[in-house]
């Protein structure tokens, strides 16, 4: 995990963005409590800072550690106790393109869900687990510069860390129209699964059930590599597939009411 500490202008506050852009074949259970254990370790650090910096000098990592521990009781086991739909598990034994389309078709995850997938993905089926997000900026603003930090309040309104050259309707354009996936690869061997999103999809900006959030689905029964794949969706035209899992309880929901 990559963390940095960016100060408010007026040097009275921070935000700790934690950042983790990529993961490559690693035991996703292992990789994600370890990952969650350093996050809260940290955020008890500069919880305690703030209050009393001379004691937190005095505190060694293994003692925020411990604390942290401490928090996670009963964190990861709901993960690990919710039921996947069975159609998630026969996928991750099926290696023909034709079986992975007809299994999935009409099939939904919820965050919960996709978590107990990562892990069962290792666990009972020994997959290896890689996350890569890729992001793409609108054309005209690469070279551009722009905050260390911008945050689009529920307003419209801007807060903003850091110097830029940007007005607030350009920031607002970038939030907007802006290439962000995310995707989540199950590996083993020559054999690999890759379920992503889109901040596009997650705001119902997709043709898909009048905007439903979803998911795609690709794999190497598609005819394409691993790598093949990373390069599409880091050029921020990824290779296309019809195949479409709904993406419960989070993003755009067209059924709720606003």
């Amino acid at each position: 995990m990559k963390t940095q500490k960016i100060y408010d202008e007026n040097g009275q506050g921070f935000t700790r963005i934690s950042l983790s852009d990529k993961v490559e074949k690693v035991n996703p259970v292992k990789y994600y409590k370890t990952y969650e254990l350093e996050k809260r370790a940290t955020s008890l650090r500069d919880l305690l800072n703030a209050k009393n910096p001379f004691l937190t000098s005095q505190l060694d990592n293994d003692f925020f550690i411990k604390k942290a521990e401490e928090t996670l009781n009963g964190f990861f086991e709901k993960f690990e106790q919710t039921e996947v739909p069975k159609n998630f598990l026969t996928l991750m034994e099926t290696e023909r393109k034709k079986d992975q389309v007809k299994l999935l078709k009409g099939q939904s995850l919820n965050p919960d869900q996709l978590m107990s997938l990562i892990f069962k993905s290792h666990q009972d089926y020994g997959y290896l687990y890689s996350k890569y997000i890729f992001e793409n900026l609108p054309n005209g603003f690469e070279d551009r510069k722009l905050p260390k930090l911008f945050h689009m309040k529920d307003d419209g309104s801007f807060y903003k860390v850091g110097e830029t050259d940007l007005t607030d309707g350009e920031l607002k354009h970038i939030i907007d129209h802006r290439k962000v996936i995310v995707s989540h690869f199950f590996e083993k061997e020559a054999i690999w699964h890759c379920i992503f999103n889109t901040y596009a999809s997650l705001a119902g900006r997709e043709n898909h059930k009048d905007g439903q959030a979803h998911f795609h689905y690709i794999s190497n029964s598609f005819l394409l590599t691993k790598q093949e794949f990373i390069d599409s969706m880091e050029s921020g035209k990824y290779r296309s597939t019809s195949v479409h899992i709904d993406l419960l309880d989070y993003g755009h929901q067209p059924n709720e009411k606003e």
